[in-house]
């Protein structure tokens, strides 16, 4: 979960960003998407948890592959609602598992 990896069939680009990644930021990043998906009133859309997240300069790709490893790792999960973008189509809303709650709240007792 702490490294960025590119497809093989990826632009040298997406390799030379893969290895440039800091595995502690994204480490860091990942428990202040939880602490910040915590402190929501319910499930958000990534547009909503990226909006809503001020922690780290991260562009919104690198925001949205933080969630997916997240999911990955057990810790948030699509709550079955949708958020209607702009565009019109509808977008998952992201909620915490119970780990990922438990995960959010030994990190917010660890800052506190």
């Amino acid at each position: 979960m702490n490294t960025a990896h590119a497809r093989a069939t990826d632009p040298q680009t997406s390799h030379d960003a893969a290895a440039s990644v800091d595995p502690r930021l994204t480490t860091r990043l990942q428990a202040s998407i939880l602490v910040t998906l915590h402190g929501l009133d319910g499930p958000a859309s990534h547009t909503e948890l990226y909006e809503s997240h001020h922690a780290f300069a991260v562009s919104p790709s690198g925001f949205r592959t933080r969630v997916k490893e997240l999911v990955d790792g057990g810790m948030v999960e699509d709550s079955g609602d949708r958020h209607v973008l702009p565009s019109g189509r509808n977008s998952i809303r992201w909620q915490l598992t119970e780990h990922g709650h438990h995960i959010a709240q030994a990190i917010i007792e660890a800052m506190s």
